[in-house]
Formats: structure tokens, C-alpha cells, sequence
């Protein structure tokens, strides 16, 4: 998916959830996709790129991608948990 397939960022598409989500929530509009599931979602779950969080492959190691991260990223999951969330 690319930046302008949504409706809310000028899609010809109709996608009206995800509108919705965009109208009453927030909107990404400077996230890097590394085109590769894990290091992108470690980019958002810590708000690093890749040469800083030190995800670059798909990493396998049961559900916590938290186990390919750098020793000294925690990612803010873990301080939303704490938070009681």
C-alpha cells in the first residue's frame, strides 16, 4: 500500500474505514516503509530507522519482535503496558 491509497491522502479508492480512522484519530505522514514486515514495524514500535534499532530481516523468534532489537531499544509498547494500557 503507498501513501496516496488511502482516501484521506487523495485515493481515487473509496476506503472509508480507514478514512474514518484517519478523521478521528491521527494520520502517519512520515513513516519509512523498509518494505519488509519486521524492520517496519519495529520502526514503529520504537520510532527508529532501521540503522538505529538494527532490524533488517524478518526475525522469527516466536511473537516478540523485540527479540531482534538492539539491547538498549525498548520500544513504546512496553511503556504503554506499564501505563496500564
Amino acid at each position: 500500500m503507498g501513501f496516496s491509497d488511502i482516501g484521506c491522502f487523495g485515493s481515487e479508492i473509496q476506503t472509508p474505514n480507514l478514512d474514518r480512522l484517519a478523521d478521528n484519530g491521527l494520520r502517519f505522514t512520515h513513516f519509512y516503509n523498509t518494505g519488509r514486515c519486521c524492520p517496519s514495524r519495529a520502526s514503529f514500535m520504537t520510532g527508529l530507522m532501521p540503522t538505529q534499532h538494527g532490524v533488517w530481516h524478518n526475525v522469527n523468534v516466536g511473537n516478540s519482535i523485540t527479540r531482534g532489537l538492539k539491547e538498549r531499544i525498548r520500544p513504546w509498547s512496553l511503556d504503554l503496558k506499564a501505563a496500564g494500557y
